[in-house]
């Protein structure tokens, strides 16, 4: 094993040396450190303090915010309880008069529909193709007299190829030309008829509703027209009792066009998506006929204007006269083609009221604050229904809580932080500043109320004290006790709160104080920056000393070992003289 020195002329282990004087000196340099990280912790700790007393000034902050503004006051706050939600709710604000009124629903508004008193369609016939009515391409099973035929239906077909198959396999098909019901039969008068076989791939039967009467003649369930959402309006082959032509119409407030490319499905989104129009539209393929709903409750006609285009006259909806440059010169609305809806009729102790909505708000119902939502009208299963308005104490009850669960939570992290052992121990002023609290919460009050101490309203250190423990700071509420305080004198438990001499006043204040920009924790966070800046040069300075002192060591023995080396040189040149 090999030795090394690193004194190479005085064979001396001199960095071992320099090392051991060293380290002496950056004992200082350490403890220095251990001073900063020390403090560098009671920042820290002043931190997460300085957190809970911003969460114990938002707690205070939703009761305290009562005092500046009428919406924000959960004390005014109402709710507004349905004997039976079924029959109605309501929203009340805070300006809803407390009290328990009897509502009797009579009747609900209706929306107004609108749509031609005849068909807009043509029938179908012989030449329309069965895609067009809706039916899948596919198989289709007949049994005539027993004998099954199975008649394949293609994509392109027509109402005649249809006819002419059936025909071949000893069924008759037809389509009434009034009506429009569509009718299969056997040919022979006497055979027996049976359509559709659980082989059948065509939705021909269902799509149709094809049953079988008395006769033995199977017969659609509604009639047949040629009309479809696809149908372009415009196009001579459409469909329509009269041919469609471009231009604009009006619904509601709104104008639409039609071009040479304007499908039904087109059109009907454009009004679907329109708010001007006030209405939902949508074709009616068992009745050859447009239907608009309106979105609007009452009793109120539809809005249906004829424009440079026929389509409302086609639909059935208005009629209007033109010259022979298509100019109008007299147009009307066909009443008869709207179903006027209703309004509702509410009785409110003992008044009716009459409203074009289900939705009767104050200036109608005349009670301030006040918003019904009707759902159905009363029957004799519900009876008669109330409404009551009262305080909403949810809202304090919930805020009451978080002002406890804020002060417990506080008043714990100062007491682990003050300890003998916590980091900010023989601090006055937070000490006083937990002394206020505390006391502040233990103190009774002078007010014009019922009510002058938190553990009336059910505020305490123990259950149905008279007076919160002295000795004691964790605090509990009792919900039930808050509860009937608040219905005995809500006035009295808010003055007691937030009146002059508040309780809650005077903790917002007093936490204000210590968190404003020259409180306590602005005080005491800039006396710590200024410790750890001064720690930190202190530190630089003693690292800088100690590194010099190393450099000095080091050079002291270089030149010990290099005086050495020329002596020992010297004397080996003598003995060789």
């Amino acid at each position: 094993m090999s030795i090394s020195f690193s004194g190479l002329a005085t064979g001396l282990d001199t960095d071992s040396w320099v090392s051991a004087l060293v380290s002496v000196k950056q004992l200082g340099v350490t403890s220095l450190q251990n001073q900063l990280s020390a403090i560098q912790q009671t920042q820290t700790t002043l931190s997460n303090l300085k957190t809970s007393f911003t969460n114990f000034q938002t707690a205070l902050q939703a009761l305290t915010d009562s005092l500046y503004s009428s919406s924000s006051d959960i004390f005014a706050a109402n709710t507004a309880t349905s004997s039976d939600e079924s029959v109605f709710t309501a929203t009340v604000t805070t300006d809803a008069i407390r009290d328990t009124y009897d509502i009797t629903v009579k009747q609900l508004a209706t929306m107004t529909t609108a749509q031609g008193v005849d068909a807009a369609s043509e029938v179908a016939d012989g030449n329309t193709r069965l895609s067009d009515l809706g039916i899948q391409a596919g198989t289709l099973t007949v049994y005539v007299d027993g004998v099954r035929s199975e008649i394949n239906i293609d994509e392109n077909d027509t109402v005649a190829n249809l006819q002419s198959r059936l025909s071949t396999a000893g069924a008759t098909l037809s389509i009434d030309p009034d009506t429009g019901i569509l009718s299969i039969e056997a040919s022979n008068s006497g055979s027996e008829l049976r359509i559709g076989a659980n082989t059948d791939t065509s939705n021909f039967v269902s799509l149709l509703g094809l049953e079988m009467n008395e006769d033995g003649v199977y017969q659609s369930a509604s009639s047949v027209y040629k009309v479809t959402g696809s149908t372009v309006l415009t196009d001579a082959n459409a469909g329509f009792t009269s041919q469609i032509t471009e231009g604009t119409f009006t619904i509601g407030n709104a104008t639409f066009t039609i071009d040479s490319n304007t499908t039904l499905d087109n059109i009907i989104s454009q009004i679907n998506n329109s708010e001007d129009s006030n209405v939902f539209a949508s074709w009616d393929a068992a009745n050859g006929k447009l239907v608009l709903r309106s979105t609007v409750e009452g009793s109120s006609y539809i809005n249906v204007e004829a424009g440079t285009s026929n389509f409302t006259d086609v639909m059935g909806l208005t009629v209007t006269e033109r010259d022979s440059s298509n100019n109008i010169t007299s147009t009307k609305l066909v009443t008869a083609a709207q179903e006027l809806g209703q309004n509702a009729i509410v009785n409110i102790n003992g008044t009716d009221i009459t409203s074009t909505s289900n939705t009767v708000t104050a200036d109608v119902s005349r009670i301030t604050g006040l918003t019904l939502n009707l759902k159905s009208v009363n029957t004799e299963e519900t009876g008669d229904t109330t409404l009551t308005i009262a305080q909403d104490t949810t809202k304090i009850t919930e805020a009451l809580t978080e002002v406890v669960d804020a002060y417990n939570s506080l008043m714990s992290e100062i007491d682990t932080a003050t300890a003998q052992s916590g980091d900010l121990h023989g601090e006055t002023t937070l000490n006083t500043i937990y002394t206020t609290l505390r006391n502040t919460m233990n103190s009774a009050i002078q007010t014009d109320g019922d009510f002058s101490l938190l553990s009336q309203i059910g505020i305490s250190t123990e259950e149905a004290s008279s007076a919160l423990a002295s000795d004691t700071v964790s605090l509990t509420l009792d919900a039930d006790e808050l509860a009937e305080a608040l219905a005995e004198n809500s006035d009295s438990v808010k003055e007691l709160l937030l009146g002059t001499n508040g309780i809650f006043k005077s903790l917002k204040s007093t936490v204000d104080n210590v968190l404003y920009s020259g409180g306590y924790f602005s005080t005491k966070e800039s006396s710590l920056s200024t410790q750890v800046s001064n720690m930190q040069d202190r530190i630089t300075r003693k690292q800088e000393s100690v590194d010099t002192y190393q450099a000095r060591l080091e050079a002291k023995f270089a030149a010990m070992e290099t005086t050495i080396s020329q002596l020992n040189a010297n004397y080996s040149s003598l003995l060789s003289g």
